[in-house]
């Protein structure tokens, strides 16, 4: 059994908000360090753990990597 999935949300550019599903917080801040390598110390510290999932979002494995639609674990 796969252990669900953490749910977070982040900012960039400032006020504009993205959503992602990650197995751990390390996972989300790979992906996010990846996606924003010029401008982490701005994406980073907007990065928050959220309870309840909008319709939008990205899945990450626990190296980062952005998981696609059909191999999304179901949680």
């Amino acid at each position: 059994m796969t252990p669900p999935l953490l749910k977070f949300r982040y900012e960039y550019p400032p006020g504009e908000a993205h959503f992602l599903e990650a197995p751990t917080a390390e996972a989300a801040v790979l992906f996010l360090r990846r996606t924003y390598p010029h401008n982490p110390v701005d994406v980073l510290p907007t990065l928050r753990e959220i309870s309840r999932w909008p319709a939008f979002w990205k899945t990450v494995d626990t190296q980062g990597l952005v998981l696609p639609d059909n191999a999304k674990p179901r949680s």
